[in-house]
């Protein structure tokens, strides 16, 4: 993620240039994004990116606009399962 992204606190004891990457499963119910919740939307996380994600966010950053839309539908669309209630 690179020196610009490094955790602003520590995590579950995660040292600061460690990161916690959540599940994308959920990602739609899960905003704010990236390791620290700094990113408002998924364009956001994706253009922080920075070291090790550079290679992601350029092939991101390459897509025709309405390909981007749609890994934006798609990355969206990944919802967790509904939880069974038993009343």
């Amino acid at each position: 993620m690179g020196k610009a992204n490094a955790a602003r606190h520590v995590q579950r004891s995660v040292a600061l240039q460690e990161y916690l990457t959540p599940r994308l499963w959920g990602m739609a119910e899960s905003a704010p994004y990236l390791h620290d919740g700094r990113a408002p939307s998924i364009d956001y996380a994706i253009a922080g990116h920075d070291g090790e994600g550079a290679a992601a966010r350029a092939a991101f950053q390459a897509l025709p606009w309405n390909d981007r839309g749609y890994l934006r539908v798609y990355l969206m669309s990944l919802r967790r399962a509904p939880r069974v209630m038993v009343p």
